[in-house]
């Protein structure tokens, strides 16, 4: 099973950055809204899913926000730093995670901007 990164299909904001991603991790992750793959993943609440990415590893362990991305991202080796950095400077975690956050909960209103500008289509 290759790891999968779930995400919101319905905000045009996530989508931009799941094309962005997939490009980088190219087919070594699997990409799908929580919309149609959502009933495959019973522990993970609809709360979840709307709050932010979910990434389901191989060995089924489940991480999301930041964290999700980074390891999402560490698939392409030469990201792999951006993982590794969080996973040894707990600063660089905390405001990572504070900026998913504050992103993911402003999505709506980015999806916007990106439209505005030409990049949300």
């Amino acid at each position: 099973m290759k790891p999968i990164l779930i995400y919101d299909g319905n905000c045009r904001f996530c989508l931009y950055w799941i094309g962005i991603w997939k490009n980088k991790t190219e087919d070594r992750v699997e990409y799908a809204p929580y919309q149609s793959v959502g009933n495959q993943f019973p522990q993970i609440s609809l709360d979840q899913f709307e709050r932010s990415v979910q990434l389901v590893k191989p060995d089924r362990e489940i991480t999301e926000g930041a964290k999700a991305v980074l390891e999402t991202l560490a698939y392409n080796p030469g990201l792999a730093w951006l993982l590794r950095t969080y996973q040894n400077f707990p600063l660089f975690a905390k405001t990572a995670e504070t900026i998913y956050y504050f992103v993911a909960k402003h999505r709506s209103a980015l999806s916007s901007v990106l439209s505005w500008i030409g990049k949300g289509n």
